[in-house]
This record gives structure tokens, sequence and C-alpha cells, in this order.
């Protein structure tokens, strides 16, 4: 009842998940993975066992075909079932039961696999399939939305539309649980879940972003007059101005001790709709959570 791709980021290590279904709230099961380790999306007759087992063979080492061989040897149902993978190595590996219903299918590429099940055809993971590796060298966490909007534009789920998400873990862990995951969205209910999902992905790159340090301006001087002017700030009192309009807006993640970060710059001179909408034409490769 649903379509999904399981990846790894060449670029940053980082591994994750993209569903879409016609069913309510899929990134709530679906997606399963932990920094480190790897990442797993587990569908049709899904078993939430599959998603918490599956992470512990993980991290003992095995591959990915080994966690599907494991899963499924014994289960009477896992004829019924689906499920994507990607290890720790970056190997990937995608199962398809004999009885999941039609269509249902998968592939691999280098370091992603797609699969679905009640799908409008094959194309629908061939698409998405496509577009990953068109997309290679732009941001992860776009490109897995990207691959959903190609499989959702090629038929997607025949009984229509209904919920989606991406989930994305760093590649090692930071020891810290809730900074572990540095991509998750989802739309639990919607005419055009996919859509919507997209549509977020310029809001996690702000509102969650990190600073770029080497293209900073110093908070001082012709800056920091032009800041307290946007402020409405007296000079001597910009930073602690600048602190509490980013507070409130929720970009604390992107200040920078006596610099301003060009995201923020951009933010207080532009506004936030300006921003997003110049991140969703062109998603820029630096700034995302990390």
């Amino acid at each position: 009842m649903t379509y999904s791709i399981v990846a790894v980021d060449p670029a940053t290590g980082a591994r994750g998940v993209a569903v879409a279904s016609k069913a309510l709230c899929v990134g709530a099961h679906v997606p399963w993975g932990k920094a480190g380790f790897g990442a797993l999306a587990t569908q049709a007759w899904h078993d939430l066992r599959y998603g918490w087992e599956g992470l512990a063979l993980l991290e003992e080492g095995r591959s990915a075909a080994s966690v599907v061989q494991h899963l499924t040897c014994g289960d009477d149902d896992a004829p019924h079932r689906q499920l994507g993978i990607v290890d720790r190595n970056n190997r990937v590996a995608s199962y398809t039961g004999s009885r999941c219903l039609a269509w249902a299918g998968g592939m691999c590429g280098t370091g992603y696999a797609v699969q679905g099940n009640l799908l409008s055809g094959a194309q629908v993971v061939e698409a998405m399939a496509a577009k990953f590796e068109a997309t290679a060298g732009q941001p992860f966490v776009h490109r897995l939305v990207q691959a959903l909007l190609a499989g959702d534009e090629a038929g997607g789920d025949r009984r229509g539309r209904q919920s989606a998400a991406v989930k994305v873990w760093r590649a090692e862990p930071a020891h810290k649980t809730d900074v572990d995951v540095i991509g998750d969205l989802r739309v639990d209910d919607a005419l055009l879940p996919v859509h919507e999902l997209a549509q977020l992905v310029p809001k996690l790159w702000l509102d969650y972003g990190t600073p770029q340090p080497e293209t900073a301006l110093p908070l001082s001087g012709a800056t920091a007059k032009r800041v307290a002017s946007t402020l409405n700030a007296k000079p001597n009192e910009v930073k602690p101005a600048l602190v509490r309009w980013a507070s409130e807006l929720n970009l604390e993640s992107r200040l920078l001790p006596e610099k301003i970060d060009l995201t923020i710059l951009e933010v207080l001179e532009r506004g936030v709709g300006a921003t997003l909408d110049r991140v969703a034409a062109a998603p820029p490769r630096e700034g995302w959570p990390a």
C-alpha cells in the first residue's frame, strides 16, 4: 500500500527513507533508522518487528541482504511483506513478497533501494530510481523527496494519495538521541501529501540549518548599522536585538558570535517568504541540518 526509497548520501554518509501511501500517517511506521548503522522501510503487511529487529541486526554489522534473509525466514506472512534496507557499509537490498498486491516490486542502484506495492505499475519505482540518480550532487533530503515526487507523477499508489514522510539520520551518532535525526518531515493526511512534503523541505533548511561562518559578515561597522536599522534598534543594542528576533523566528541555530550569517541577513531584509521561494527554486548545497 506504499512506495518508498531507502538511500545513503554519498557526500555526508547520512541515510534516509522517504515514503508515500494511500494510508494515514505512513511516516509513523514505515521509516526506521539509526545513526551510524543504517535505515530501512517496512511496508505492505508491515511488521513493526522488521523495524526494531532489523535495526538490531544492522547494529550487529549484518549486511542488508542478510537482514532481509533473517527477518523473512520463518515468517509465514513474509510473502505479503515488503522491505528496503541500506546498511552501515552502504549495501542495499529490496525484498518484495510473492503475495504482495499488484503492482508490487522494487529495484536497487548504487546506494539506494526503491520498492512499492499496490502501485499503478512498474514505472513508479523506475521513475523514482531515475530521479534519484539524476539529482546526484544535490542536497540529500531534497533528492529523497524529489524521488517521491517522480513516483507520484508516474502514478504512485493506484488507490490515490493520503500521506507522505521523509526521515534522515546522520552518518555517525552524536551520542544525543535528539540530534541523530537531522530531517523528519511528515504530512499525515492531505490531498497532495508528496507535494506538501516538498514544500516543507525549504522550511527544514531555514529553521534547522547550520550557519556558514566562512561567508558571514562581522556584526560591526556598516553591517551593524544595517541590521540595527532593520530591527529598529540602537547600534549599541544590535546584538541582543538580533538574538531576540532570531529566537522569535526559530532561527537561533543560525546565530554566530560577533558575525551574522548571510541567511539571517537575507530573512531580515527580504522576509521569510522570499527566502523560502529562493530555496525552493534552487536548493542550496550548504546550510542543511548536519
